[in-house]
């Protein structure tokens, strides 16, 4: 059964307009893809300011964009084909051709990777943006803590709704990536139901373990962010 896919996409606002563009983005470049076979959701967030360092790394892009794909071929499709087009048509300076040339602009498409079973979607006001890369040859034990011990501690934690992982699928479609845009290979997304779920006693042990300390000792980068969802709204 083919892995379930993920398009997201950050960036900065543009430097001026930054409420017309926001408009624009929800009611027709998101609604334009939301409309296409194979997206299975669409949810738009803004980042959280005044996280501690540990969960915030600066310089993140201010806004994001996830949508839920039934797989990554979806974006090979007549439809979406038509849509890209439509809007790489649009004239110089049009909210459409801007969107790629916003600062901090980053485009990837992912995979699906874990849990292994079939999920629902999350609704959750917040996300967690979590990214890294992995040395060579540290790949198999990276997996192997992160699912067996990691999520499972995680996910007892009061507020963490769901945490799913995503490898970036970039020979299938190569990513995209402008001034200051950040990607990573592997991607986790923690749903979480306010910001106080990384206050509790039961978030610090769970990220307190031996084998989390070893492999934080080797993997060499990690960008990590919260974020608030503004679109769908409520």
């Amino acid at each position: 059964m083919p892995r379930k896919g993920l398009l997201l996409a950050k960036m900065d606002p543009p430097a001026t307009g930054e409420k017309g563009w926001n408009d624009h983005y929800d009611k027709a470049h998101v609604a334009d893809r939301s409309a296409i076979p194979g997206f299975l959701s669409a949810r738009r967030f803004t980042k959280v300011e005044g996280i501690p360092k540990l969960y915030s790394i600066p310089g993140e892009s201010k806004y994001l964009a996830i949508y839920d794909l039934e797989t990554v071929r979806v974006l090979k499709d007549k439809a979406y084909q038509k849509v890209w087009e439509k809007d790489h048509a649009q004239p110089p300076g049009s909210f459409e051709t801007e969107i790629f040339q916003l600062p901090k602009f980053a485009r990837g498409v992912y995979e699906h990777i874990f849990p292994d079973q079939e999920y629902t979607v999350p609704s959750s006001r917040y996300v967690l943006l979590v990214g890294h890369e992995v040395p060579r040859g540290k790949t198999k034990e990276f997996n192997a803590w992160y699912n067996t011990e990691h999520i499972p501690l995680l996910l007892q934690v009061p507020g963490v709704l769901a945490i799913r992982r995503f490898v970036m699928a970039d020979k299938a479609v190569p990513p995209l990536v402008d001034r200051g845009g950040i990607l990573s290979k592997y991607l986790t997304i923690w749903d979480v139901a306010d910001e106080g779920a990384f206050e509790t006693k039961e978030f610090a042990r769970s990220s307190a373990s031996p084998w989390s300390q070893w492999v934080r000792s080797w993997y060499t980068r990690k960008i990590c962010c919260l974020y608030e969802r503004i679109y769908p709204k409520g």
